[in-house]
């Protein structure tokens, strides 16, 4: 069952039914919709930590760093009809998912836009899986080539980005999570 803080907030508990979870969900005001999984906070206090120490403040690009760390599941879905409560039903029956944190990377400006992202990466069969299966059943826009799970840690300005790959502070940190966010 839910608890009382996420009824409303567009956070579904994976392998729960939800029939009061996506209740209020925000008006759709954006061009696509989203879902993610949001890191404990435990481990998100850590992967903003890292990003503190490792990426200095003058090297930050104008999105800067991200404020709540997560991994996507998949972002592009249209908003045609109730988009949330088909991702509520679609994954309604999944069990919870097991990630497991990886090294530093980066994706360059020449993916990314117009600054380098920072990210660690991310193994997960079960986020690769939750992706297949979204993607398969909803209408959505790919705009990043394949699916690739990843936490960003930071956007710095085109081309400082290397320097922070390869980071391992963080790997091998295995999660649970049992909550997929709907945006």
């Amino acid at each position: 069952r839910p608890s009382p803080e996420n009824v409303g907030s567009g956070v579904a508990p994976v392998g729960v039914p939800a029939a009061s979870v996506l209740a209020d969900v925000e008006p759709e005001t954006y061009d696509y919709a989203s879902t993610q999984v949001n890191l404990p906070d435990e481990v998100s206090q850590q992967v903003q930590a890292l990003g503190a120490r490792l990426i200095p403040n003058d090297v930050l690009a104008k999105d800067g760093r991200e404020t709540q760390p997560h991994i996507s599941v998949k972002y592009g879905l249209h908003q045609r009809g109730n988009v949330a409560e088909k991702v509520r039903a679609l994954l309604s029956d999944e069990p919870p998912v097991r990630v497991t944190l990886g090294k530093t990377s980066i994706f360059p400006a020449s993916e990314s836009g117009t600054s380098d992202v920072v990210k660690i990466d991310v193994d997960s069969a079960d986020l690769r899986r939750l992706n297949k299966k979204i993607v398969d059943a909803l209408p959505h826009t790919d705009t990043h080539p394949g699916y690739k799970p990843h936490v960003t840690l930071a956007y710095v300005k085109a081309g400082e980005g290397k320097q922070f790959a390869g980071n391992a502070e963080l790997a091998g940190t295995e999660i649970t999570l049992d909550r997929v966010t709907f945006s």
